[in-house]
This record gives structure tokens, C-alpha cells and sequence, in this order.
């Protein structure tokens, strides 16, 4: 109470913070709620000792997978050795043709298109020896039609859906459902966009695919971030 009474008779107080806190760029704040999530479910899953592989749809500048490799090794500490697989999946170009309904001025390819060969250097060299693969092309190349048994990947521990568009994120959804397990958690990094409409983007993606597979249980564990939001697939019928 005596914080309150200091605040209100010094309003400078709360302008200094406010001010601070207008400084800190929206972008890094979302980046920092990703690894705080992508950092959650790893302890999650090994804590449960839930095994499979690391499996993200829109590796963009590498930020995020990089990060996920780092916080396994420092887990793996905590739980022992995990034997997880980083898989990642992105043309490095945008998202290609964009559907009319997948429109948003703020998903266009030049946007998402970044320096390829330097975004994988990194993620080598962040890598430590932990098994990773990157498979590159644009989704309608490289995952449509297919699925993770095509890939011998046999289960997901953690999918990071950060593809943005609703079409990229069937198409990703799809592909996973073979290694989708009793304790997979998804990650769904765009999950509010398009304001909010529930038959756009991530969230509608998601929707549609809890309507054709009802066999598989989702339950909301947490949001994080600016509107992003995580599940788990607690029971497969």
C-alpha cells in the first residue's frame, strides 16, 4: 500500500516505466516469448519423457531453432539424454503463391525471403553436434502429399507451426499427423492473426483439423507471446 500512496503522489514514477517499457521493440518481446514457450515445452515433454523429434515450419533466420537446440542440451541436464532429432522446414524465399484468403500485408514474401546459405552456416555452427536437418522448397514441393513416415521421422515431441498463413499450416498440420503422440505439444506462433477470424490462418488451420481427426484429443496448456498459443495432444484414440 505504501508503493501505491509513493506511486500516486509521484506520477513521474510511472511515466519513467512506462516510458522504458514503450522502448522495448514489439519484435524482441515476441522473440523472447517464442523461447520462453519453445523453453517450456521442452522441459514439459522431458520431464514426461515424451520422445521424438524437434520438427518447426518456418525457420526464417533460424532464431527460434537454434534456440531450441541450445535449451535440449541444457534440459538434457536436468532429465537425461533425449536423443532429439531438430527438424526444420522452409523455402528461405517467402511463402510462394499466396492464396486470397491467406492475404495480410504484413505476410509477404519479400518480408520472409532471407540469405539462405548464411541462415544454414549458423545453424550449423549452433548446432553441437546435435542431429538436425533442414528440408528446403516451398510446403506444395516439398511436404503436400506426404508425411513424416516419408521422411522416416517416427515421433514429434515439439512442433513449432510458425508458418504464418492458413494454407502453410494445413499443409503442415497434415504432415505431422502420423507422429502426432500422447504427450506432443504444438506450438502455434501466429495463432491470433487476421483478426481473429476463426476461419483464417493458424487457427483456422488448427480448427479443421481438430473437426477431420477427432481421434486425436487436444488440450490448450498456455499462450504466450503476442497471441501465440500452445497444446498438447493428450489422448489418441
Amino acid at each position: 500500500m505504501n508503493l501505491l500512496k509513493l506511486i500516486k503522489n509521484n506520477l513521474f514514477i510511472q511515466n519513467f516505466v512506462a516510458s522504458i517499457v514503450s522502448l522495448i521493440p514489439s519484435y524482441f518481446e515476441f522473440s523472447v516469448g517464442k523461447y520462453l514457450a519453445i523453453k517450456k515445452a521442452f522441459y514439459i515433454t522431458a520431464h514426461d519423457s515424451t520422445p521424438g523429434s524437434y520438427l518447426e515450419f518456418g525457420v526464417f533466420t533460424g532464431s527460434s531453432f537454434n534456440f531450441a537446440m541450445k535449451v535440449n542440451k541444457k534440459i538434457e541436464k536436468l532429465f537425461g539424454k533425449m536423443d532429439c532429432e531438430f527438424i526444420g522446414f522452409d523455402s528461405f524465399d517467402g511463402f510462394g503463391e499466396i492464396n486470397k484468403e491467406d492475404e495480410n500485408k504484413s505476410f509477404q514474401n519479400h518480408i520472409f525471403s532471407v540469405n539462405k546459405n548464411k541462415v544454414l552456416k549458423n545453424i550449423q555452427n549452433c548446432s553441437k553436434g546435435q542431429k538436425l536437418k533442414i528440408v528446403e522448397g516451398f510446403y506444395k514441393n516439398t511436404i503436400e502429399n506426404k508425411t513424416t513416415k516419408d521422411f522416416n521421422i517416427d515421433k514429434a515431441r515439439v512442433v513449432l507451426i510458425d508458418c504464418d498463413l492458413k494454407e502453410s499450416a494445413r499443409l503442415a498440420l497434415e504432415f505431422i499427423k502420423p507422429s502426432i503422440q500422447e504427450g506432443t505439444i504444438i506450438l502455434f506462433d501466429d495463432y491470433v492473426f487476421f483478426k481473429g477470424n476463426k476461419e483464417k490462418g493458424e487457427y483456422g488451420a488448427f480448427s479443421d483439423f481438430q473437426k477431420k481427426y477427432p481421434e486425436i484429443s487436444f488440450r490448450r496448456i498456455f499462450d504466450y507471446g503476442y497471441g501465440s498459443r500452445a497444446f498438447i495432444a493428450h489422448k489418441i484414440k
